[in-house]
């Protein structure tokens, strides 16, 4: 359903002429944890999941001793842009279009009402993407673990008006999935939290300005053209080091916590199939507990990721900044409810979070700077995620 959905994409692009537009993705990434996003990426620092092997090793050893084992045994994220469901309605309507000129052909009047609407959408990101994360934590006396599976797939498209240097439909797009592994161990006191992973990653990509002319001449082999010409492919390891150092009840009895991670060490290279690079990222937390059930934890916490800007896309520092709160407006032992507002490169962000049993369900808004610098082209996005957990 997904390649014949991407294959009507290209093939509806055979016919469009005129002007070319600059083309920019987003930086290149392993997995976005919706929880993390709605309080704006903001997660060195603060620690206390198997996410923390995305951000920093060191969180590991900020899970609760008490919390027993960590799992999220069963659970799929999905993420969407904003332009990218307006799409799909449209695009369904256009292949619904019927004999509009009554020439007892609808073939004509499809390929007419699809062109429609990617002329509607060129110059617009279309994201989509869907990924699963099993994982397991788990905190001892000064030890934590951590180790989880990885499968994501991630369709990113610009549609163009014409036969420029961009071509008419600018593709990112991977299938990527590994494992990903580490341990902290806590000194003074569990003031201190040293984290240190390792992680397996192999990537399918699909990174590519497609012309008019080459979907043109692959139209009766598309796929096939795709699987074997264009796609690339790469494995990938590295590891990841990082510490959380935290100074309890500083101020009004609110814990202040300084955290730096070096991620993805020597880069994760997979070769033809691109790298995600190694960046060197700190952060800071503030966060206020309570013994009650209700409004019993407030955090926050602001980020600035690759300081040393070995991102390759722009040297911008709005694009790196993250900044976000987190509340625990309930916490029982059947239920929890958190709620998550942030400001991720400049954009708003916003979360919520609901458990029952053993079902938690999060849905988080952000928008990606897929422009050169903070405000130039944002691209709002909805994730909604479903775990069986405990």
């Amino acid at each position: 359903m997904f390649k014949k959905f991407v294959k009507g994409i290209f093939l509806g692009m055979s016919i469009f002429s005129g002007l070319s537009f600059p083309i920019a993705f987003e930086y290149p990434y392993i997995y976005k944890d919706p929880r993390i996003m709605g309080m704006g990426g903001a997660f060195t620092a603060v620690g206390g999941n198997t996410s923390s092997l995305f951000y920093n090793p060191a969180g590991l050893g900020k899970i609760k001793k008490d919390a027993g084992f960590k799992v999220d045994l069963i659970g799929f994220t999905g993420s969407i842009s904003e332009d990218a469901c307006n799409f799909l309605q449209d695009f369904q309507d256009a292949l619904d279009v019927g004999d509009r000129d009554g020439d007892g052909d609808d073939a004509d009047d499809q390929l007419k009402a699809v062109n429609e609407v990617l002329r509607k959408y060129r110059g617009k990101t279309l994201h989509y993407s869907l990924n699963t994360f099993p994982n397991v934590a788990k905190r001892f006396n000064r030890f934590s673990f951590g180790i989880g599976a990885l499968r994501s797939i991630r369709f990113d498209a610009i549609p163009h008006q014409g036969f420029g240097n961009t071509g008419i439909l600018s593709v990112d797009a991977d299938i990527m999935y590994g494992g990903i592994g580490g341990f902290a161990y806590s000194f003074l006191g569990n003031k201190l939290s040293v984290g240190i992973e390792i992680k397996y990653f192999h990537r399918e990509r699909v990174f590519k300005d497609f012309t008019a002319r080459e979907l043109i001449e692959n139209e009766n082999n598309l796929e096939n053209y795709i699987e074997d010409e264009v796609r690339k492919s790469g494995s990938a390891i590295s590891g990841d080091i990082g510490v959380i150092y935290t100074i309890p009840s500083l101020v009004y009895g609110i814990d202040t916590s300084l955290g730096i991670s070096y991620m993805n060490i020597g880069d994760l290279d997979f070769g033809d199939a691109g790298k995600i690079p190694s960046t060197l990222n700190v952060g800071v937390a503030l966060t206020k507990e309570r013994k009650s059930r209700f409004l019993n934890k407030l955090t926050f916490a602001f980020d600035i990721v690759d300081i040393t800007k070995n991102y390759e896309e722009d040297e911008d520092w709005g694009k790196r900044l993250r900044a976000g709160f987190e509340l625990n407006v309930w916490n029982g032992k059947r239920s929890d409810f958190i709620l998550r507002l942030g400001s991720y490169q400049g954009y708003l962000t916003a979360g919520a979070e609901l458990r029952f049993a053993v079902i938690r369900a999060v849905f988080t808004t952000y928008a990606e700077e897929i422009g050169a610098y903070s405000g130039q082209d944002d691209n709002r996005r909805y994730m909604f995620s479903l775990y069986i957990t405990w």
